[in-house]
């Protein structure tokens, strides 16, 4: 097999055509076309792109006549891990780990970025629940923010897969990492909408703030950091999506850091053990919100819809944004 027809073999499988392809790597169909017919090669730095846009080595790209890279590359299992102290939550690109440490007295966050195993610590933050000091960092390029040195000087540490190993694991999924247009509002229906652009992960940082967020199909994960607002926001819950909104389950990790801590919402909680039953939801329009006079569960109900935007309302009237076309850079496939 010719390096053009490996190129081709992996656009193909991935159900992309030339100018998609060529669009991704920042050239024409026209130059992806030459490639595929080995009428030219690409440069170094565009194989490297292919390479991590279809998750394959280098080397199942440049090596000819090698039959062993002609199968198909096995994809990676992302998978929930579960000990009585921490969570883990992998996919290919990242890593999240949320724990409780010296008998909960302090809480914490790690989000490691980077290819399978290669994945370096992009973020982390720890709270002291006996003297009341949350403290965070984040590296952003070559910079770092963050109010803590030791936890600054911790960022770009390795992360170790084999950790999991000793842990329980909870759930299994995959995802997909190409962009693929999403349902209208009038094609799926409202439940049919939220389940699949809610399904995605996002990833963005800046001077501003970092923002982290993975949905599973079952589990929520959160990793906010607004540092100039001292908001900070780590979180991992389960929910559940019905016909006229999301039933958010017990968040059973959240580091909820907001200034003073004085807001209502401001709150710490760890409890591995938690297992949610996912029960269907029935809950009437006309119902007041379990959350109003419960801790088990929180409604967020249809305020208004198109077919490109579905805004959610909380209890206490605040507003969660939906939108189809988003930025997201994997969709959850399939939860196990």
């Amino acid at each position: 097999m010719t390096l053009g027809q490996r190129i081709q073999q992996l656009r193909q499988s991935a159900g992309m055509s030339q100018e998609e392809l060529a669009e991704k790597l920042g050239t024409t169909r026209q130059a992806v076309s030459k490639w595929e017919l080995d009428v030219a090669l690409p440069e170094i730095g565009k194989i490297v792109l292919i390479s991590r846009l279809f998750s394959v080595t280098t080397d199942s790209i440049l090596v000819e006549g090698i039959t062993t890279f002609d199968t198909a590359t096995e994809r990676f299992t992302c998978g929930i891990y579960r000990t009585n102290d921490s969570e883990i939550v992998e996919t290919e690109k990242f890593a999240y780990v949320v724990y409780s440490l010296n008998s909960g007295n302090t809480l914490g966050a790690k989000l490691y970025s980077g290819m399978h195993d290669k994945k370096k610590l992009c973020a982390v933050c720890e709270r002291d629940m006996i003297n009341s000091v949350t403290k965070f960092a984040y590296s952003c390029g070559d910079k770092t923010v963050g109010n803590d040195e030791k936890l600054q000087g911790m960022l770009g540490d390795k992360y170790d897969p084999s950790r999991k190993k000793s842990m329980k694991r909870l759930e299994k999924f995959f995802v997909d990492h190409r962009k693929r247009p999403q349902p209208k509002v009038s094609e799926a229906g409202i439940k049919g909408s939220l389940l699949s652009w809610k399904r995605i992960s996002q990833f963005r940082m800046s001077d501003n703030g970092f923002h982290f967020e993975l949905y599973t199909g079952t589990n929520d994960y959160v990793f906010i950091i607004n540092p100039y607002e001292t908001d900070i926001y780590c979180g991992a819950s389960y929910s559940d999506i019905f016909e006229m909104g999301i039933m958010g389950g017990v968040q059973y990790f959240r580091l909820r850091n907001f200034r003073d801590n004085s807001e209502p919402f401001c709150q710490f909680v760890s409890d591995f053990s938690y297992i949610s039953d996912h029960k269907p939801v029935k809950f009437d329009v006309g119902e007041k919100c379990p959350a109003c006079f419960a801790d088990e569960n929180h409604i967020w109900m249809v305020k208004r819809y198109s077919d490109d935007e579905i805004v959610l309302q909380g209890c206490r009237g605040d507003e969660y944004v939906y939108l189809r076309e988003n930025s997201s850079m994997a969709e959850v496939l399939c939860s196990e």
